[in-house]
């Protein structure tokens, strides 16, 4: 593919990406994943509500609250919003590849999330465990 055709299919799926089009997806997510995710049931409360149907996170956002919104093909932090690229499981491991974009940059991100139950899983945004976080399924 030369260069051209490269910078066109990233123009696309940057594109994508911004209008929350699948044109770009590969893989979508585990439905057991999909929900919100907290270090533990007091943060739920506080970070959580449904509106409309969908789960939104309470305004104002607390931006460095350990915590996500997962959803098929997209992960929510309080800073940011992913879209999986690919998703593949290995035994209790989901590595993810998705495109992330914040207030000011889009980044690549490789993730890793060990299930540990329907009710508890363990995040790493890079796969070091020294970065692992505990996570709690919220009930909403």
């Amino acid at each position: 593919m030369g260069r051209g055709n490269r910078l066109a299919v990233v123009a696309a799926c940057i594109g994508a990406v911004m209008t929350s089009a699948s044109a770009c997806y590969a893989d979508a997510l585990e439905s057991g994943l999909v929900g919100a995710w907290a270090t533990n049931l007091p943060d739920c409360k506080r970070l959580f509500q449904r509106r409309g149907g969908k789960i939104t996170y309470r305004q104002p956002v607390d931006k460095f609250a350990q915590a996500a919104i997962i959803e098929p093909q997209a992960i929510y932090s309080p800073s940011s919003a992913c879209q999986v690229k690919q998703a593949s499981r290995s035994g209790d491991a989901v590595k993810i590849s998705a495109v992330c974009r914040d207030s000011i940059s889009y980044t690549s991100l490789t993730a890793q999330i060990k299930i540990k139950s329907d009710s508890e899983i363990v995040y790493s945004p890079t796969g070091d465990p020294i970065l692992d976080t505990n996570w709690i399924k919220c009930p909403l």
